[in-house]
């Protein structure tokens, strides 16, 4: 603060260098070339991956009726959470890398991008939260997780955590507004350039509980959850592969003498349990490592621009860094998912190819299926080849529940102050 102000009385004694004052207090307005390059090549690779990947997921489970489970409805949440995000928050995120100041969308649109920014970063960490709930229930408690989850139960999570939600966003809808940041120093007369969406400066140490309540309800808290769930699901899956161990050890002779006596060779496609909990404890690894990553910088980057007032040169740049950091990761976010689906899920990966089959040849297939008539065998489509769940989301067999629990589940989002 003591450097800003030296350098504000000297240019106050001085003729004003506006690009020099505006730099003092916003930062730098332009990025080199190949910062600009390299950040608009990635956030335009983020943008076409995201987009095409959550619509993708919300299609692939909208089209699959085997794929209406109490799992894959939180999936769609995140989903329509990610897509909301990259509408609205990424074209001026965008932009203000090619401008950083001033702020060009208009006031409507600014009060817009807080509100729904927000409303959705919270939406996703609650949805993840409970879906893990879920997941920790379903693997843990098999038994009680026929009574506790159900499509319509989920449905009502899922709305009461989007109505939470934008319910706590409101304040950022009332108090963040489109304002001139920097006044000039001998006129006291705001300066265009320095128009910018963000929160006033009579409002900074009210919304500074907000941000103190946001980062540990929506963070810290959630982390917390989150890590203790799936490390109670990492010992969970540990100890039954254990004791499967121990049964298939023991029943080997038996079932080698009976297979050799029919003269039966072994199946190439016998469900292996023990490779089945592998893949879900590197998913659940993987879901807990992108939550931190993807969310820590953003909640660090809040509270520094909250809590320093005096900015030296290095904090700027520190700043300035964290910035453009949390930012590629907040947006990498929105497109993980997906990625994560069709990786570590053998039945997304299956779906997705049967509905992409679908799209891309039903023309071809109608014509075919014209050739048998109509009502014959032929005419109908084939079943999956995986264990399908009951519509209302009740497990059917412990070995389902692990193939379940495949699937992936992380998403996460940021606001700027």
């Amino acid at each position: 603060m003591n450097n800003t102000s030296n350098t504000d009385a000297n240019m106050t004694n001085t003729s004003l260098d506006i690009p020099a004052y505006l730099t003092i207090h916003l930062g730098d307005r332009y990025v080199s070339t190949v910062q600009l390059i390299v950040l608009n090549v990635i956030y335009i690779g983020i943008f076409l991956s995201g987009s095409i990947g959550n619509i993708c997921t919300c299609i692939v489970i909208a089209r699959n009726r085997n794929m209406h489970t109490a799992t894959n409805y939180y999936l769609v949440s995140l989903a329509i959470a990610d897509l909301l995000t990259l509408a609205i928050a990424w074209p001026p995120e965008l932009y203000s890398i090619w401008e950083a100041y001033p702020f060009r969308f208009g006031g409507e649109f600014c009060i817009l991008k807080s509100y729904i920014q927000e409303g959705t970063a919270y939406a996703s960490v609650l949805t993840i939260t409970a879906f893990t709930v879920e997941r920790y229930v379903a693997i843990c408690h098999p038994m009680r997780f026929q009574g506790f989850s159900n499509l319509s139960r989920s449905i009502k999570v899922i709305i009461a955590v989007w109505v939470a939600s934008f319910s706590y966003a409101l304040p950022y809808a009332l108090y963040g507004k489109q304002f001139y940041y920097v006044q000039d120093p001998n006129t006291n007369e705001p300066l265009e350039d320095s128009l910018v969406c963000s929160i006033p400066f009579e409002y900074i140490d009210m919304m500074k509980i907000m941000f103190q309540v946001s980062t540990f309800a929506f963070f810290f808290l959630p982390m917390t959850i989150i890590l203790v769930m799936y490390i109670l699901i990492g010992i969970t899956l540990y100890n039954s592969d254990m004791i499967g161990d121990n049964k298939s050890f023991s029943r080997s002779s038996k079932t080698s003498a009976a297979s050799n006596s029919l003269g039966q060779r072994n199946s190439n496609h016998v469900y292996d349990p023990t490779k089945a909990r592998k893949s879900v404890l590197k998913m659940l690894v993987a879901v807990v490592i992108a939550f931190f990553l993807c969310w820590a910088p953003f909640h660090s980057q809040r509270l520094m621009t909250l809590y320093i007032t005096d900015w030296t040169p290095e904090l700027h740049t520190i700043q300035t860094t964290l910035f453009y950091i949390s930012g590629v990761l907040y947006f990498v976010s929105s497109t993980v998912n997906p990625i994560l689906y069709n990786l570590m899920s053998k039945k997304f990966r299956q779906a997705s190819k049967k509905t992409l089959c679908k799209c891309c040849f039903k023309k071809e297939f109608s014509s075919k299926a014209s050739l048998f008539g109509n009502g014959t065998y032929r005419d109908r489509p084939s079943q999956y080849s995986y264990s399908r769940i009951s519509r209302n989301g009740m497990i059917q067999s412990r070995s389902t529940t692990l193939h379940e629990t495949s699937v992936a589940d992380i998403s996460v989002h940021r606001h700027h102050v």
